[in-house]
């Protein structure tokens, strides 16, 4: 009815319009007449225009804002021009908000990784050394309980976690005191190994050689065949035993550019005197062959030498990573050895133990290469004031950086 109103009163406005036509200017009210109604139907159309954008709106409701945005362009463009000309520009409705693609948040966490832990993100990897750690109760040094062992075992936990990247643990050897390991079925495995170090510290290979006290009661001192060695295990994936392919070996890690270089170098156990010209492995007294333990340490001996300076010819890496169970001071009658350890076309790090303390201030320099010793693991005295083991890092550039941890002295060394 509304509708049929209108259509009438536009008639009469036309009608009125032809009438105004017909009579002379400035005469008639039909003039006024058609002027009234021409703002009427001005009126009529806005009210038209008014209705038609609150339809849209109301469209709007029942779609996306995507979706709105298309119905307001194609059906209420005249309308919206000509309302958002007076506020100086066009009405832009809100985008749906999107999920940012899996791989541009995966790179945001990256780099707030990289951001929140600069060290571990700046490291190739880590690795831990150290020597001299299998106490006994009943035989021992001045170190009085296992109570200097726990704390360093402790530590090595606690820094592993910091580190959270070690790649492997460097052992020099003396791992059972008094006697070592008759078998893999030792129960100091457990007792002096396994029950000491955590789970975390045992989970990555322990690289290991024999120390002088390790062969006292190994079948290794009687046999020739690495494989009778109790401590010997080439299987890198059992670390229920240290990973141990032979007395001497090596090992790549192209990872780290590095490769490990083990070395049974046990006849040296007397070389701290200077006066001893022919070396022999003394302790061979205490095992049930002492003349083939001897003549066996010997020929290890030879063979570690020769391997060591094959691998420094021939290895490709850029670091070699040496160790036996002997600091470099007991190596003066071995000059053609501390030269290969001084060997500038090669980046070597060396670790030794048997003296039982942790320095690089009472070993022979091997310029411009590094060594240390670290046999101060708290398995029998202190030789000095500092007990506990060394932590190796791996730059991104395959430098090596070391330094070392130690325990509180009062927990090992209180009596120096």
């Amino acid at each position: 009815m509304e509708l049929q109103g209108r259509i009438a009163d536009q008639q009469a406005c036309e009608e009125l319009q032809l009438l105004a036509a017909d009579q002379e200017p400035g005469t008639s009210s039909v003039a006024r007449d058609s002027t009234a109604c021409r703002n009427t139907r001005r009126l009529a159309g806005l009210v038209l225009r008014v209705v038609l954008g609150l339809g849209v709106v109301l469209l709007c409701g029942a779609f996306t804002w995507s979706a709105c945005g298309a119905l307001s362009g194609s059906s209420s463009s005249s309308s919206s021009s000509s309302s958002n000309k007076g506020s100086g520009g066009s009405l832009e409705l809100p985008a749906e908000p999107r999920e940012l693609p899996a791989v541009v948040l995966k790179h945001h966490d990256h780099s707030l990784e990289n951001h929140t832990q600069p060290k571990r993100n700046s490291r190739r990897g880590s690795f831990l050394v150290i020597g001299d750690w299998g106490f006994d109760p009943a035989v021992h040094g001045n170190v009085p309980s296992v109570t200097c062992q726990q704390a360093i075992a402790d530590r090595m936990r606690e820094k592993m976690e910091e580190l959270g990247d070690v790649k492997f643990v460097i052992n020099v050897g003396d791992s059972f005191y008094p006697d070592g390991v008759s078998s893999k079925s030792d129960p100091q495995w457990e007792n002096k190994w396994r029950k000491i170090y955590s789970k975390k510290v045992r989970s990555v290979p322990w690289y290991s050689v024999y120390g002088n006290h390790d062969y006292h009661h190994d079948p290794c001192a009687c046999s020739e065949d690495p494989t009778h060695c109790a401590q010997v295990n080439a299987n890198v994936s059992n670390l229920d035993y240290f990973v141990m392919p032979d007395v001497s070996y090596y090992l790549p890690h192209p990872e780290l550019d590095m490769e490990i270089v083990g070395l049974d170098l046990n006849t040296y156990v007397l070389a701290w005197n200077r006066a001893i010209k022919n070396h022999e492995l003394e302790d061979c007294q205490y095992s049930p062959c002492p003349a083939q333990c001897k003549q066996n340490a010997h020929k290890r001996t030879l063979q570690a030498f020769d391997l060591f300076h094959t691998r420094r010819k021939e290895s490709t890496a850029k670091n070699l990573l040496v160790f036996s169970h002997y600091p470099t001071d007991y190596f003066g009658t071995a000059p053609h050895f501390m030269e290969g350890l001084r060997d500038a076309s090669k980046r070597i790090v060396y670790f030794g133990g048997h003296r039982h303390d942790v320095d690089q201030s009472t070993t022979a320099p091997i310029h411009p290469n590094v060594n240390w010793l670290v046999g101060g693991g708290g398995g029998w005295s202190c030789d000095g004031g500092n007990q506990g083991f060394v932590v190796g890092e791996i730059s991104d550039s395959f430098e090596v950086h070391t330094y070392s941890v130690l325990v509180s002295k009062d927990t090992c060394c209180a009596w120096r």
